[in-house]
């Protein structure tokens, strides 16, 4: 007597989603930007007879505005009303020539940086970011339909928290921040938890919100079923 079987279809694999938060410092990669392009003009600058002092006053402006982000939190509100000053500061310099002259004045102070300054710089942000970025993958979060795992540190400490009825929100508090890397807010509120599980600094927060419902969903889905 032959037994005849029915095979058993395999299951299909679980839908895996790894969330690499970023630190604050790569916000800063503008400067990094702005370093290398000021080098470049300064390194050609005899040949195209660009202005030497124009460079440093370009850099550190970009410089503190990009270092202000760390600072402070710019919400659509302080947006809006950066940008409604900066409005009313043109129409009030164009009104008033004496106003004109003044920011023009200010503006127009020479810094004169050669293009070491420039290469030095932009070469320490490049092993920073570099370094950085090389420590996310050994700080991360992995998120499947039945857990939430953080993986951290060279030895692998673990956390894990159950998947299912996961409550999620996003957050995007910055603007700026959106702007330069997409980024924002994660909560994660596990069933049972008093404590939200608060990543921060998600770039493409967007798609990566999309890609969690997506993996929540299978568990339910195959419930339902």
């Amino acid at each position: 007597m032959v037994d005849s079987t029915t095979p058993t279809p395999s299951a299909p694999p679980t839908p895996l989603l790894v969330i690499r938060p970023l630190p604050d410092v790569v916000f800063l990669y503008p400067t990094l930007v702005a370093a290398l392009l000021c080098g470049l003009v300064v390194q050609l600058g005899g040949a195209s007879g660009a202005e030497p002092g124009a460079t440093g006053i370009v850099f550190t402006i970009v410089f503190f505005v990009n270092l202000s982000m760390l600072a402070f939190e710019y919400t659509r509100m302080t947006a809006v009303a950066l940008l409604l000053g900066g409005v009313i500061l043109g129409l009030l310099a164009a009104m008033y020539p004496g106003l004109r002259t003044f920011v023009h004045d200010v503006l127009d102070q020479p810094m004169f940086m050669n293009a070491t300054f420039y290469w030095v710089w932009s070469g320490g942000f490049g092993v920073l970011l570099l370094l950085v970025i090389a420590r996310t993958r050994f700080d991360y979060w992995e998120i499947n339909s039945n857990e939430i795992i953080h993986r951290r540190g060279l030895l692998g400490d673990v956390e894990r928290w159950p998947a299912p009825n996961t409550r999620m929100s996003k957050e995007i508090k910055d603007v700026l921040e959106y702007a330069l890397l997409r980024s924002g807010r994660l909560v994660l509120v596990p069933p049972g938890e008093q404590r939200a599980i608060v990543i921060d600094n998600v770039p493409q927060i967007n798609a990566v919100e999309v890609e969690i419902q997506r993996v929540l969903s299978t568990l339910r889905v195959s419930h339902a079923e």
